[in-house]
């Protein structure tokens, strides 16, 4: 799993950078997590818990945290409302959610 703390200017990554898939099936696309959170929130940690959690059976994981508070967009958008989990189709968990709703879906990625 790679961590990222992601600045202002990668924060948007779209879904045509995630790879093709493999000709012969034998790599798994790659998929992108974002959790949107904030310094200092604990039901963020928690989160962060869960996804470590969930996360570590899979090698195609890739792991952006979003600190809002530096964006009045994303402060706008998730201020009530993190910890927020997005998937690179643009599904999201808002919280509380659990370790088995974050593997169902990287299982329904795959």
């Amino acid at each position: 799993m790679e961590l990222f703390k992601v600045n202002e200017n990668l924060k948007f990554i779209t879904q045509g950078n995630l790879p093709p898939l493999h000709p012969n099936d034998e790599y798994k696309r790659m998929i992108q997590l974002k959790l949107y959170g904030t310094e200092g929130c604990h039901l963020c940690d928690k989160a962060l818990e869960l996804i470590t959690e969930a996360t570590l059976p899979y090698a195609n994981i890739t792991f952006h945290y979003i600190d809002i508070i530096d964006d009045e967009e994303l402060m706008n958008a998730y201020s009530l409302k993190i910890p927020v989990l997005t998937f690179a189709d643009k599904t999201s968990l808002y919280w509380p959610f659990s370790a088995n709703e974050i593997t169902h879906l990287i299982e329904s990625a795959q």
